[in-house]
């Protein structure tokens, strides 16, 4: 056995690899297992990644994911890694972003998306060609330091709500932070905290304000039902910037299986 993987963990990591060969319900890291992914690329094959224990990674890349459950005193610190997942972000235990990018898309999706627990993310990202939900905490603040995307398309829009109808969730976007937002309908959501969600009017995003929100679409506490009239770019742009984030996931290289210690 090679010195860098530790006895612990033999029994995760032929999960890890069986997860994308067989019908294993989920990938766990339970809680006393200290497990570094280092810069690996490990694909769940649509599974649920648990992390009871405490995960850390360099460059990584964890794809192929339902569900990235992190357990009260469980921890995640990706590094400059990148997440891909289709279902839920439930953070009850520790993530610390570094300069990840966590991307919700429809692959190994279900249609909803729910965020619970309060989180900073580095970068953010959810991008649907199908309609998605996305379901934010009512009370609980996301907050996305460097870059920010939502983004569905035409007829399918990216539909971001809270879990509570008529009780805001709270986003916290840094100033500084980039955006990329298009094709989306937006209710109950308080931005107060950061900079302006989307400055401008829903029009100017090809989007829905349907009420409940603040700071978002120029700062105006919005009264719902405004209809966008015109895109951000043309349709060949759209497509372009959709299938170029979307495809990402599906055409990156395995490049390591990564570090596992003690």
């Amino acid at each position: 056995m090679p010195s860098c993987i530790k006895r612990p963990f033999l029994s995760l990591a032929l999960l890890l690899v069986l997860a994308t060969e067989s019908a294993v319900a989920s990938v766990t890291i339970g809680s006393g297992s200290v497990v570094n992914f280092a810069d690996g690329t490990f694909d769940l094959g649509c599974q649920d990644l648990a992390i009871a224990g405490q995960a850390t990674g360099t460059a990584e890349t964890l794809r192929s994911i339902v569900n990235l459950i992190i357990s009260s005193g469980g921890g995640l610190a990706p590094g400059a890694g990148s997440i891909w997942l289709g279902g839920d972000f439930a953070n009850a235990g520790t993530f610390v972003p570094g300069t990840s990018r966590v991307n919700i898309v429809d692959t190994c999706g279900n249609g909803i998306s729910r965020v619970s627990g309060a989180t900073n993310f580095y970068e953010f990202a959810v991008a649907s060609n199908s309609g998605k939900q996305l379901m934010l905490p009512a009370g609980a603040t996301q907050t996305v330091s460097h870059a920010l995307t939502f983004l569905g398309v035409t007829g399918k829009l990216l539909n971001i709500v809270s879990s509570v109808t008529g009780t805001k969730a709270l986003l916290t976007v840094s100033p500084a932070a980039t955006q990329m937002i298009g094709y989306v309908n937006a209710r109950d959501n308080d931005a107060s905290g950061g900079a302006t969600i989307a400055p401008g009017t829903p029009a100017q995003y090809h989007s829905v304000d349907s009420g409940g929100l603040i700071n978002w679409f120029g700062g105006i506490n919005g009264g719902g039902g405004v209809m966008a009239q015109a895109p951000l770019l043309g349709t060949a742009g759209r497509l372009i910037l959709l299938l170029g984030f979307l495809f990402f996931a599906a055409d990156v290289r395995c490049k390591s299986r990564g570090e596992m210690q003690r």
